[in-house]
């Protein structure tokens, strides 16, 4: 026969809770549960960081050490700088090097792009740079700063040492550098003496020559308007005459405007 210990013969008297479900209980029971769990989980983490320490140290007296990195894709990133970021010491043990803190920190350089980080048994570290590629000089008003293709400024990097490239000007020049640049190209002679570009309004170009000529390009068809632009100039030598604009804003049509006379009938933007 089941004794039923909690039944009350009082019907004034209210049951008692069985033991398990006394919140008293339930709280004290579930604090020492949680803490054999945390302790076994303390136990196992402990017991898998000695053994992952044992098999590193062996791997090390085994003759995995590093020795030798072999940096591959560096242009502008120099070596000091990479092996700062890589920041370990040789003969260190070859599993013992936290591959994601190095590209992380690799990657943080600012001529970085992308980078990959490989080990070679027994002994090499292979770190495979994608750099960025310098556009252009963007001005505004802190200045000159070197961007990439992608329209980014370049951290860390001397403008002084990149004045043969073009500059650009203008609110989100940036964003549409690459595009306007890799159009202008497409006319090499011209494009040679190119100096500077200002985006106009977010829709269009202005281009400025060495030789303080500015050619206003149209919002649409711009790839015609240039190729346009130098046939004539291969023909007559437009852009070595005495003329300070030239204006292809108007479908099949260029407006001249000289250095010398009447200037004050000149397009505006």
């Amino acid at each position: 026969m089941r004794l039923n210990l909690y039944r009350s013969t009082d019907s004034a008297t209210p049951a008692k809770l069985p033991l398990l479900q006394r919140p008293r209980v339930r709280r004290v029971l579930f604090s020492v549960i949680g803490a054999a769990v945390m302790m076994g989980g303390m136990t196992t983490y402990l017991w898998r960081e000695a053994i992952a320490h044992q098999l590193i140290t062996f791997s090390a007296d085994s003759g995995l050490r590093l020795e030798k990195i072999i940096i591959k894709g560096r242009v502008n990133t120099t070596e000091d700088a990479i092996l700062t970021a890589l920041d370990t010491d040789w003969y260190a043990p070859m599993f013992g090097l936290d591959l994601k803190e190095m590209h992380d920190a690799v990657l943080a350089l600012g001529w970085v792009r992308g980078v990959e980080i490989k080990r070679v048994l027994p002994s090499r570290l292979v770190v495979t740079l994608d750099e960025r590629q310098a556009l252009a000089l963007y001005q505004d008003d802190d200045g000159h700063q070197v961007i990439d293709q992608d329209g980014a400024v370049i951290a860390g990097v001397k403008p002084e040492k990149f004045t043969h490239l073009p500059v650009i000007k203008g609110a989100n020049a940036p964003a549409h550098a690459r595009k306007i640049l890799d159009l202008l190209k497409t006319e090499a002679a011209l494009y040679n003496d190119v100096w500077s570009l200002t985006y106009q309004s977010n829709r269009r170009w202005d281009v400025y020559l060495r030789n303080n000529i500015r050619i206003q390009l149209p919002e649409l068809n711009t790839d015609l308007a240039w190729s346009k632009l130098a046939e004539m100039d291969r023909l007559h030598q437009l852009t070595k005459r005495d003329v300070m604009n030239i204006d292809l804003r108007v479908p099949n049509k260029l407006v001249i405007r000289p250095t010398r006379g009447n200037t004050d009938k000149g397009s505006r933007t």
